[in-house]
């Protein structure tokens, strides 16, 4: 395994960035505050007690404990009445949480700086940590962690959903003051987890696999058409095996084809625009950047998020506060996923939390749900459940779509023939501004927002676009 904090320290020499691992004074802070009546910053953890669920018609054991971070950033002014965002990435919400959403974000240069676009202007802010990823971890009474409770049948899109949306409903419900709609705002994968969390909240349990007897009881308790109130996806990954077709139809695009070959600046051995930036050494994220440049923004944003002055600044506390965070406690539990050569050095929040057992992290950007370190052939890559779900809440559920022009891991251009390949009965087609799928019961449009200069990273590229689209649509769909 490679050094991180060689590898940090290598990315910025590379780059000639003033950024080791030691980060910049913050430029804001805040304490841990809680409670029903009070509405400050806050971070911690939500507790979902071990459960029995059904997976494919499989019993599975959720053994651990699962404490599941959330960092909470109150609206700027009235926040018990404003909306609230629960953030996500496709696996942690360390990318959300670094660029354009917060007060502050990491700048190209690894350093803290003053978000003007915040989103907390119009809304609050919860970022949450899914199971293992992040902060989030898990705590197993008694015995050791075994092969079973890191099985794919745990970290499942099934068992993800439903830990999210408990730990969200379990939030809401400790914090009695927020009376806001709630919104749903997702990145990349999150669009997955997003679609199962409205497909359970609207009770339609025939469209997954999956059965959660203690996830139907907390859902009987809730008012539910509240957490419909809209889902805002970034660069989603929406339906499924069908997906992964029509974005390989859209590398072939002859369009595409020329902005990649503009941008490489160099004929194309072939007609694959996808294949062009590959062989060009140009990032899928956002193909005018090189791998190595995306990578080290990436890199720094996540390094940025574990160096504690700097974190301070983006999670608006200090982490010795967080409890169930320090050493002692955080010892205790587990993550099935180890460190690699993408992990920023946590040496620093070693020091300041206290050291854990060998083979373990503070905080893992991913979780064995992340294809490529533990997820082999998932549902919502291999079947379409995915696209019909999805279809299936957007006839009731307000939708806001990105489209991240420069993206070639999720191009918007796939969407609609995604869609259309999965949607029978249903017609599905598109104009600029909105995508438009004909139900029985009438047409229903998804909002289409386009950032030219972005990628699959839209908050990183584009976050005064999207701070002022976000504005706009939800003053469009306001009761």
């Amino acid at each position: 395994m490679a050094d991180p904090s060689r590898w940090c320290l290598a990315i910025g020499v590379a780059l000639a960035l003033p950024f080791g691992c030691a980060a910049p004074p913050p430029a804001s802070s805040g304490a841990v505050t809680g409670g029903a009546a009070n509405l400050g910053v806050e971070a911690g953890f939500v507790e979902l007690a071990p459960r029995d669920v059904v997976v494919q018609g499989r019993g599975v054991s959720l053994a651990s404990t699962s404490k599941i971070f959330y960092n909470f950033r109150p609206a700027d002014s009235e926040p018990g009445t404003r909306p609230l965002l629960v953030l996500f990435n496709g696996f942690a919400s360390d990318v959300v949480r670094a660029f354009g959403t917060g007060p502050n974000s990491v700048a190209p240069d690894g350093t803290i700086a003053p978000n003007p676009d915040s989103l907390t202007h119009d809304a609050n802010l919860l970022y949450i940590d899914p199971r293992q990823a992040g902060f989030s971890y898990d705590v197993l009474v008694g015995r050791a962690p075994r092969d079973s409770d890191c099985s794919q049948d745990v970290f499942s899109e099934y068992v993800d959903a439903a830990d999210v949306l408990l730990a969200v409903l379990q939030f809401v419900q400790q914090h009695a003051a927020l009376k806001g709609p709630v919104f749903w705002l997702g990145e990349s994968y999150a669009g997955v987890r997003i679609t199962w969390i409205l497909a359970y909240l609207r009770q339609a349990w025939a469209l997954s696999p999956y059965q959660d007897d203690h996830l139907k009881s907390m859902l009987a308790q809730t008012e539910r058409a509240r957490y419909l109130s809209g889902q805002v996806l970034l660069q989603p990954w929406l339906a499924g095996a069908a997906h992964a077709a029509a974005i390989r139809e859209v590398c072939q695009s002859p369009g595409l084809l020329a902005a990649v070959q503009s941008s490489v600046s160099v004929a194309c051995a072939d007609s694959d625009a996808c294949a062009c930036a590959r062989s060009n050494g140009r990032s899928p994220y956002n193909y005018t950047l090189t791998t190595a440049e995306e990578d080290a923004r990436l890199f720094l944003a996540d390094a940025a998020q574990v160096a504690p002055e700097a974190a301070e600044a983006l999670y608006g506390v200090r982490f010795e506060t967080i409890i169930g965070l320090h050493g002692s406690e955080r010892a205790r539990g587990f993550k099935c996923s180890v460190a690699d050569d993408q992990t920023p050095d946590q040496t620093a929040l070693g020091e300041l939390l206290g050291a854990l057992p060998a083979g373990q992290s503070y905080n893992l950007a991913y979780s064995p749900l992340t294809t490529g370190k533990g997820s082999v052939n998932p549902d919502w890559r291999a079947q379409n459940l995915v696209g019909v779900a999805f279809l299936d809440n957007a006839k009731e559920v307000p939708t806001f779509v990105s489209d991240g022009q420069r993206d070639l891991v999720v191009p918007e251009a796939a969407l609609v023939p995604a869609l259309r390949a999965v949607s029978a009965p249903l017609a599905v087609s598109e104009s600029r501004a909105a995508i438009s799928i004909e139900y029985p019961s009438g047409t229903r449009q998804l909002s289409v927002r386009h950032y030219p200069n972005a990628g699959h990273m839209i908050t990183m590229m584009e976050p005064a676009m999207f701070a002022a689209d976000l504005r706009d649509w939800l003053a469009t769909i306001a009761p």
